[in-house]
């Protein structure tokens, strides 16, 4: 009796272990998510609060299954360059610190956003030393690193123990507290770097459109290696997903709900997400554009209407009011221009667009949203007593 027990217990453990390991295999990848920032980091390994907190704090996790070293990590970007740091809570003997890509197969040197497969000279790879040295490199079956044609600047430094400064990022983090012995690295790498160079044959290559698997690796000698997310660099499954959206804004209403049409006088409101906290920005409200082209000039703002939007510590814009008593019926898209230069740059800059109306991102009818519901209502009933009418009535006609 207890062997014919053991059996169905066994295989319901051996079951629930596969779909535990299936399931965990059909995880997501981490989504870290890069915005737009003017303030570009000094790269000398010193994460001074002034550079970096503009930006989200992810607190990550460096492991090989066995040993774990937590680490901060801050990721923005300028447009032309992704600017990462971290802040390492090691005590001592990292050598190295090690980024790796996974771009798409252009059938050349690799482009664009990631397509999950380790491609020979398509991906690419960046690291320092403590010493500063850098290295560039990319992959063929296995990864290769170089230390000419590097393109990206990096620096990792190890801080001994001391109470935190009001410069320093902790500080703006934790406040006042005492630091034990960590380590700080920063790196400014290209999204366009040195493709199908003599030596370091494939670069990272792409824009802020694009969707990049990302592997980091601290190294500490002789053999100990830790990777967030957890998996080495061949197993490319495992790489985060770095991408590098635009923020959001959108009509509304006074309650924050979306709304596209608003009558004649009615404020018009705005609210938004994804921005940089404390932020205020340039505010366009234009004539409806029928297609938004990359780079193109932001037509003349409506008369009257809001020249600029501020975000909140949580980087949200609450409801604001950005055109009051509107007296004008027409189409209209809204813009925050982003990085202030005037033009629109599509994954930079937050447009409200194609809401309504084919192209438009909110309207102003000429006739009111309930005026014209109670005018319709009034001729649906009009033509049913017309009907019901001349239908009891005899017919002015006889037939043979």
């Amino acid at each position: 009796m207890k062997r014919i027990l053991i059996v169905p217990v066994l295989l319901v453990l051996v079951s629930s272990l596969i779909l535990c390991r299936n399931a965990s295999a059909a995880l997501p990848p981490p989504q870290l998510k890069a915005k737009y920032s003017s303030i570009a980091p000094d790269i000398d390994g010193i994460m001074r609060s002034a550079e970096w907190n503009d930006t989200k704090k992810y607190v990550i996790t460096l492991t090989n299954g066995t040993m774990d070293y937590d680490a901060w990590l801050y990721v923005k970007h300028n447009a032309t360059h992704i600017n990462i740091g971290l802040v390492i809570w090691s005590y001592s003997g990292l050598s190295q610190v090690i980024i790796a890509f996974d771009e798409g197969n252009d059938g050349s040197h690799g482009s664009g956003s990631r397509d999950h497969t380790l491609t020979p000279l398509q991906e690419d790879i960046k690291t320092v030393n403590t010493d500063q040295e850098l290295s560039d490199g990319y992959y063929n079956l296995t990864w290769m690193a170089k230390s000419t044609e590097i393109d990206f600047d990096a620096s990792l430094m190890h801080e001994i123990e001391h109470p935190s400064e009001p410069w320093e990022i902790e500080y703006w983090e934790e406040g006042a507290v005492y630091l034990a012995d960590h380590y700080e690295c920063e790196f400014s790498i290209p999204f366009v770097g040195n493709d199908a160079g003599a030596s370091d044959v494939s670069d990272l290559s792409c824009n802020v459109t694009d969707t990049v698997g990302i592997k980091f690796q601290l190294y500490f000698p002789p053999t100990l290696n830790c990777y967030y997310p957890l998996g080495d660099k061949t197993q490319i499954s495992t790489y985060a997903d770095l991408s590098f959206p635009a923020p959001l804004i959108e009509s509304c209403s006074a309650s924050g709900t979306e709304k596209n049409s608003f009558n004649l006088y009615e404020d018009v409101r705005a609210n938004g997400s994804g921005f940089l906290p404390n932020a205020t920005y340039d505010f366009y409200i234009v004539n409806d554009v029928g297609t938004w082209t990359d780079g193109m000039s932001i037509p003349t703002r409506v008369s009257g209407t809001a020249t600029s939007i501020t975000s909140d510590t949580n980087g949200i814009v609450l409801p604001t009011m950005v055109w009051m008593d509107p007296s004008t019926v027409g189409a209209y898209d809204m813009l925050v221009d982003v990085n202030k230069n005037g033009l629109y740059d599509e994954g930079i800059d937050a447009l409200d667009s194609n809401d309504v109306q084919v192209t438009a991102g909110f309207v102003i009818p000429e006739f009111p949203v309930l005026s014209a519901l109670m005018l319709f209502q009034l001729v649906v009933f009009a033509v049913i007593v017309f009907a019901k009418k001349h239908r009891n009535q005899p017919s002015l006609f006889s037939f043979a």
